[in-house]
Order: C-alpha cells, then sequence, then structure tokens
C-alpha cells in the first residue's frame, strides 16, 4: 500500500515551520507499524518540498527517510492499471483539480497533507464530475489509526509460500510433557504451505480454548492444542511479512488444522 500526496497542500506555499516538519517525521514512523514506507508525489512538487523543508531548522530529523518515502512520480504499476478511473472524470477541490485525492480513492489508499488547520481532518470532500465523493486524508498520527486498520482489513493480503519441503522445516520442542502430542501435530503442520517452522513449545494453558492464542510480530503464531487436558501448544515461525498476513495465515491453519 502508498498514500498520495496532496498536492494542494503546499500550492502558494514557500515555507513549511518546524512542527510541520516533526509531524511528518511521527507519521512516517507510526506507519513503518504498517508497513507503509512510500508517499506517491508529482516530480515537481517533490522537488518543491523537498526545498521548503531544507529550509526548516528540523530537516536533520527526516533527512534520512525523505527520499525512500517521497517517490515520484504519482504512476506506480498499480496507478497504471486504474489510470482510466481517472482519465474519464473530473475531479476539484473547491473548483481546484486535483491529482492527490482522486488517485487515493481509487486505490482505497489514502492521502497525506501538510499539517495545518485547513487539512488536519481525516476526511476531505471533492468533486466528482459534479458530485461529493470523499477521500481519506493523513495530517496527524491520529488520521493514521483512523484508515489504516480499516483500509487494510478490507485488503486480501498476498501470502507467499515457503520455499522449502516439508520435510526440511525444522521441528524444534522442548522435552517435556506433551511432546509426542507436539511431535505429531507438528509434523502435520509444517505440510502447511506458509509455515517455515515450528519455533518452540509454548508454557501449558490448560483453560486456554482458542487455537490460535495470539498474532505475533515477525510472523509468529502462538497455537495451543485444546484437545489436550494441559493445552499443550507451540510457536510457529510463517512467512508473514505484516500483521495481517500472519493473521491471515493464522485463518489458514486454523480452517485445516484446528480440530484433531
Amino acid at each position: 500500500m502508498e498514500l498520495f500526496f496532496n498536492e494542494l497542500s503546499i500550492e502558494e506555499k514557500e515555507s513549511i515551520d518546524g512542527e510541520t516538519v516533526l509531524a511528518f517525521a511521527q507519521i512516517y514512523q507510526a506507519l513503518r507499524k504498517y508497513d507503509i514506507t512510500t508517499c506517491r508525489i508529482d516530480s515537481k512538487d517533490n522537488h518543491k518540498l523537498h526545498q521548503m523543508i531544507q529550509m526548516g531548522s528540523n530537516f536533520l530529523n527526516i533527512r534520512n527517510f525523505y527520499f525512500s518515502f517521497f517517490r515520484s512520480p504519482y504512476e506506480s504499476e498499480m496507478v497504471e492499471i486504474k489510470q482510466n478511473e481517472y482519465l474519464e472524470h473530473e475531479w476539484s477541490y473547491h473548483g481546484k483539480p486535483c491529482i492527490g485525492f482522486p488517485l487515493a480513492i481509487i486505490l482505497n489508499s489514502a492521502t497525506l497533507s501538510i499539517y495545518e488547520k485547513t487539512w488536519n481532518e481525516p476526511f476531505i470532500h471533492i468533486m466528482k464530475d459534479g458530485d461529493i465523493d470523499i477521500a481519506r486524508n493523513i495530517c496527524t498520527k491520529q488520521h493514521i489509526d483512523i484508515h489504516i486498520p480499516q483500509i487494510q482489513s478490507d485488503q486480501e493480503p498476498e501470502l507467499i509460500e515457503c520455499n522449502l519441503r516439508a520435510e526440511d522445516n525444522e521441528i524444534v520442542l522442548r522435552d517435556d510433557h506433551g511432546i509426542d502430542d507436539l511431535t505429531n501435530f507438528s509434523k502435520r503442520l509444517i505440510r502447511c504451505p506458509y509455515v517455515i517452522k515450528v519455533v518452540n513449545s509454548l508454557p501449558f494453558n490448560s483453560h486456554e480454548r482458542k487455537f490460535i492464542r495470539r498474532i505475533r510480530e515477525n510472523g509468529l503464531i502462538e497455537i495451543v492444542l485444546p484437545w489436550t487436558d494441559k493445552g499443550y501448544g507451540i510457536v510457529v515461525k510463517t512467512t508473514g511479512r505484516t500483521f495481517r498476513e500472519t493473521e491471515r495465515i493464522g485463518e489458514i491453519i486454523e480452517e485445516k488444522y484446528g480440530g484433531i
């Protein structure tokens, strides 16, 4: 997923203040938690924005990520696939033609706007052929929490499969009670194409009734076998690159392996 810069937010501006620069840094850090690291921007606007930020006192705080975060042009591969939807309509905001807002609408994404009162709104109303349409807009960290979880929940994640053969997938378990049950289950589980290895055993969870106990960072899933008296469990490393991917893999695992 990529954001789209609201080019109207720097229109008629010659500089931006330090508070705005720091807001960019905070937004970037918050977006990384959702694996979003790119904001598409027009080449001319990118040059202008960079010049304005350079003049600010806080430029050193964002210099390291600026060129990787803001990428020109707007036209990525996904934009080109859906560009007819943009070209076939007239888009405007208060009578001004716009690009960032309609692309965010078409690509089910959000715009990134300069921090100021005008743009400090999570939803921006624009015109599409004379009718009102609504774009998601990010101006603060709070706007990220409003939009990104909802957007990502609407998108079916693109899962990748493990390139190891099932017999090469490692199974690491503590030599403890329940190892036979866990070994037999693990041998079945590693045949799932999204499972890389069984990392370890879990402490007993005798009162846990959920099969998927917890989704963790770095593609890790905690699984409990609720049909065992002591609630034996394992930690599994999957191919999930994001929380949503790992969550979806957990759903697949539960559907196929969640029963005796």
